[in-house]
């Protein structure tokens, strides 16, 4: 057998969680697990976009943690000969960031991506209670709500268009794909994925 490789990136990952959730909504009509790769999928699209809005020309600047940086600007200005592990901020700290001005790692996007306090602390929620929850599975009953998940993949969805809108974060991503990508979040942020389900 044949060696199998495939090639992404992180604005590639992006587009393939917003994917791969949508295919999950549709999955979650037979099978109720589905609703965990329906959770996961979310919540890497808006922290791969979050990354990707944020990182610089110098990548990894811009998503990773101060300690981090000041890590990897020693080794861009060779005061260190060791590549620096890449250590991103957690998403709550990237949602806090691309809300800044000029978040955008090009540094010419003068509009902050709208994120007010109340959806950020519910992302934090999502991040903090679901997400790491469904990665590190203790031995345990769970039982979770649902009801609010198109509304939370509406915002999500928002949140990753007005990223894209920005110019900067997609500007690799081949003109197709970024266009199917946008296609995509328009299917997530409407009805008709949530009603095919």
């Amino acid at each position: 057998m044949q060696d199998l490789w495939i090639h992404t990136n992180e604005a590639e990952d992006v587009a393939a969680s917003i994917r791969h959730a949508l295919v999950c909504i549709r999955l979650t009509k037979d099978d109720d697990q589905a609703w965990k790769w329906v959770m996961l999928s979310l919540h890497a699209a808006l922290q791969g976009a979050c990354v990707c809005h944020l990182t610089t020309t110098a990548a990894p600047l811009g998503a990773v943690t101060k300690k981090n940086a000041v890590e990897w600007i020693d080794y861009f200005d060779k005061k260190t000969a060791l590549v620096p592990k890449t250590r991103l901020m957690s998403m709550p700290d990237l949602l806090r960031a691309v809300r800044k001005v000029d978040s955008a790692g090009s540094g010419f996007t003068r509009s902050p991506i709208a994120i007010s306090d109340s959806e950020l602390a519910w992302l934090n929620r999502i991040h903090d209670e679901f997400r790491n929850q469904f990665i590190h599975f203790s031995p345990t009953g769970w039982s979770f709500e649902v009801s609010g998940v198109p509304k939370m993949s509406q915002l999500i969805a928002r949140i990753i268009d007005d990223i894209s809108s920005c110019g900067w974060a997609f500007r690799h991503l081949e003109a197709a794909k970024r266009e199917n990508m946008n296609e995509n979040l328009k299917l997530l942020s409407g009805m008709e994925s949530w009603k095919a389900r």
